[in-house]
């Protein structure tokens, strides 16, 4: 009869050498996998980046072709030798025509903040929307939404602009009429003018901020004229609301129009925005040329009329410290910055003529 052999388990060693070999496995699969996760996250965040840049300079330079808007008012003559060419004179028929929010005459304004104050000091309502020096303000003035023609001549300068009764005009609505010859800048004074069809623009009408100074505009329109609501569009950099401890760009918009916030956090996680001005101030380029011949920040800018294209850079920022294996030092406004934490950056920037200027 045949015994069999007896059970045997495993020896010490080979369960530690089991041991050993499993731990190895796991330790490799684990750094694989920590590496790939590494990996995913990094490009995760860099697309985040890439695509919040793209989101935010894509706004900005949508505003910005559209800033200095004048219908199709031509580079004009000016008559002084020093500068002999400008944009066409916008007539403004507002009450307080130089106030940040109703100057349609200057495309363009911005402020920046050296450390001390902000050059050129702040005015109503950026003033109150808690911009930080990190950020430099930049103000646009454009048409917001599509155009309206005119039906009918206007028979006298104070007489009431008539267009197809399906436009989307309220009262109060700040308004631009324009044509290749000249351009005003009016506000609606009655009720449902879009509606009604008919356009007034009575001096003292109760209700309406900033009101006007007169309803006679510089000339009378055709019907080769078309009627803009026009807009403030503020950007700057706040506090964000959605990731506390950190900054984004804001937009402000005055008047804001159609249910539209009037405020609103556009990009989270926006470090640092630098904006510069190209000017002509010399008008020397050649007869119908108006183009840059000097780059100034905001402090530096004397004529906003003069300002020809505008240039924005931004730094954007990850989320999450530790991200990167080490600082990573970036160029922004021309000068190298090493950060104290590991997060990721990323720097854009985009140059933009301005509307009307490019001949």
């Amino acid at each position: 009869m045949t015994r069999r052999p007896a059970p045997r388990g495993m020896t010490l060693v080979e369960l530690m050498v089991g041991l050993a070999i499993g731990l190895f496995l796991v330790a490799v699969i684990s750094t694989m996998y920590l590496g790939s996760r590494n990996t995913f996250v990094a490009q995760e965040t860099g697309s985040r980046l890439q695509e919040n840049g793209r989101f935010a300079m894509d706004t900005i330079a949508n505003d910005l072709r559209m800033s200095g808007f004048r219908g199709c008012m031509p580079v004009m003559p000016t008559g002084n030798s020093a500068a002999p060419l400008a944009l066409g004179v916008v007539d403004n028929t507002l009450l307080t025509p130089t106030d940040l929010r109703y100057n349609f005459g200057e495309p363009i304004w911005g402020a920046r903040n050296a450390g001390a104050a902000w050059s050129p000091a702040l005015a109503a309502p950026v003033n109150g929307l808690g911009a930080v020096a990190a950020g430099d303000v930049l103000l646009v003035r454009r048409p917001a939404g599509v155009a309206w023609a005119l039906v009918a001549e206007m028979p006298t300068r104070a007489a009431a602009l008539t267009i197809t009764p399906t436009a989307n005009f309220q009262r109060g609505d700040l308004l631009m009429v324009a044509d290749c010859a000249g351009a005003s800048v009016l506000q609606a004074t009655n009720m449902g003018p879009g509606a009604a069809g008919s356009i007034q623009h009575v001096p003292g009408a109760g209700g309406v901020v900033p009101g006007l100074s007169t309803a006679n505009l510089a000339r009378t329109y055709s019907n080769d004229a078309r009627v803009w609501r026009m807009q403030a569009r503020i950007y700057y950099l706040a506090d964000s609301e959605r990731r506390p401890g950190e900054t984004a760009l804001w937009l402000h918009v005055s008047p804001a129009y159609d249910g539209e916030a009037q405020t609103s956090e556009l990009v989270t996680g926006v470090e640092r925005m630098a904006v510069t001005y190209g000017v002509d101030n010399d008008g020397l380029d050649g007869a119908g040329n108006l183009s840059a011949n000097r780059f100034f920040h905001a402090g530096q800018v004397t004529n906003w009329a003069q300002v020809v294209s505008a240039r924005v850079e931004m730094v954007l920022t990850g989320a999450d410290d530790n991200q990167a294996t080490a600082a990573q030092p970036y160029v922004f406004a021309g000068q190298t910055i090493t950060p104290t934490d590991r997060k990721m950056r990323t720097v854009m920037s985009v140059l933009v003529s301005l509307r009307n200027t490019v001949p």
